[in-house]
């Protein structure tokens, strides 16, 4: 009897359990890494600092408390994915683990991320429904976390300032589900970062509500340089290991042809791989993915960081939800274009971000082609640059604010084009 229950444990719980096991995994690299004696008051450092955008955290607080803060993540994400023990992960909420652990090298830690997924839980109450309905949710609303240690520590720890970020923490989970189903409308599903736009808009309405009240963010970027082979090292082996996750064991034959189906997909929300292609298959694009982008951004000679450690990552969780090499590349090639002929150089953290997050767009490439992909990479360059002073980094989504716009901007003018076309094409038709 034990024996059966610990294989039907196994059967509904064993992505969930590789979870648990890349936490711990994780925790064990960062005792082995250079600083790991300073570990605790690293971290201790690392709570109590302003966590805006651009702030590496192995930058402010060094190489090993980074890794504790991404396998605290990756607890916290385990947590709560277990609590949701009716299903197998979803692609959904692979994506929003990935997401979720992204953020955790450059901007969210357990004290700024736990008054917002509060404030999902006190919506999910509100609205009548089980929180296992928007744990993912709660995962996603966590970019707005900046804003929580900005109001904690802006003027310095006080009771006020204590009840004003938790507060604040609570409004924005509180709100954050309403609004991400709300905004789907807005881009129709072309931007794989629905809640990223939707923590976009938040911000920025909350920063203008700030700012009246005398509230002034500084525009200061942390960015580390000494963190590339440790990175390196880490993404490479977590892709590797999606890989051989897929391959053992497995009918070499039936992945072929599901992955074969799967470089189709156009990749519109929702597109779910984990549910129509099974788990094999999708576990075999997140490690070619994560290791395809790695080597994007290897040969394009920018030094591993924070930032793109948390970029790919995103890439990767999000290759069980839309993201494929297909659909991406189109996007991340229209983003190098425009980085060249605007900077003359590609390896410049304003061209890598875009051109990781910017893959949220692929959608687009998937739908409309490969020119239209790369437009919309080439839009998202030049459109990233210009709504981060919206937010001022208090948002950890600007990229994906972003791909709201460029989304809602193209989809239009080409459903325009596309009906008038197949309009022009019936007539001639007829004539004939």
């Amino acid at each position: 009897m034990l024996i059966r229950k610990f294989k039907d444990h196994l059967d509904i719980h064993w992505e969930k359990d590789c979870m648990l096991l890349l936490g711990i995994v994780t925790f064990l690299y960062a005792m082995l890494m250079p600083d790991s004696k300073d570990v605790i008051t690293n971290y201790q450092k690392l709570l109590l600092h302003q966590t805006y955008l651009i702030h590496d955290f192995f930058e402010v607080a060094g190489i090993s408390a980074t890794f504790v803060n991404v396998a605290l993540h990756f607890l916290v994400a385990y947590y709560l994915n277990v609590r949701n023990n009716l299903t197998h992960l979803t692609g959904f909420q692979l994506a929003a683990t990935g997401i979720f652990i992204g953020h955790s090298f450059f901007g969210t830690h357990l004290l700024n991320i736990v008054p917002i997924i509060a404030g999902v839980v006190l919506y999910a109450h509100w609205a009548g429904h089980s929180f296992k309905l928007y744990t993912s949710q709660s995962l996603f609303a966590t970019s707005t976390a900046p804003l929580v240690s900005y109001l904690l520590f802006s003027n310095g720890v006080s009771l006020q300032s204590i009840l004003l970020a938790l507060g604040v923490g609570l409004l924005l989970g509180f709100i954050t589900p309403p609004l991400a189903e709300a905004f789907l409308k807005f881009h129709q599903g072309y931007t794989l970062y629905n809640t990223g736009f939707t923590t976009g808009i938040i911000v920025m309405i909350v920063y203008a509500c700030l700012r009246y009240f005398g509230y002034e963010v500084d525009d200061i970027s942390m960015i580390s340089r000494h963190a590339h082979w440790y990175i390196l090292v880490y993404i490479g082996v977590m892709s590797l290991s999606f890989i051989v996750l897929s391959l053992l064991g497995a009918d070499l034959s039936e992945i072929r042809q599901k992955f074969a189906k799967l470089d189709k997909r156009v990749g519109r929300l929702p597109d779910d791989f984990v549910m129509k292609y099974g788990r094999r298959t999708t576990f075999l694009n997140m490690g070619l993915m994560g290791i395809t982008y790695l080597l994007f951004v290897i040969t394009l000679g920018m030094p591993l960081n924070g930032p793109i450690a948390g970029g790919l990552v995103s890439i990767i969780g999000f290759s069980a939800f839309g993201k494929h090499l297909r659909n991406t590349l189109p996007v991340a090639v229209g983003v190098i274009l425009a980085g060249y002929f605007s900077l003359g150089r590609l390896d410049d953290l304003t061209v890598i971000l875009p051109l990781l997050f910017g893959t949220a767009l692929a959608p687009i490439a998937g739908y409309y082609g490969i020119i239209m992909g790369m437009l919309a990479g080439f839009l998202q360059f030049n459109l990233t640059q210009s709504v981060i002073k919206l937010h001022l980094g208090l948002s950890l989504y600007n990229n994906g604010f972003s791909t709201g716009f460029v989304a809602a901007f193209m989809v239009p003018v080409l459903e325009s084009i596309k009906d008038q076309w197949s309009a022009k094409n019936k007539r001639s038709e007829i004539k004939k």
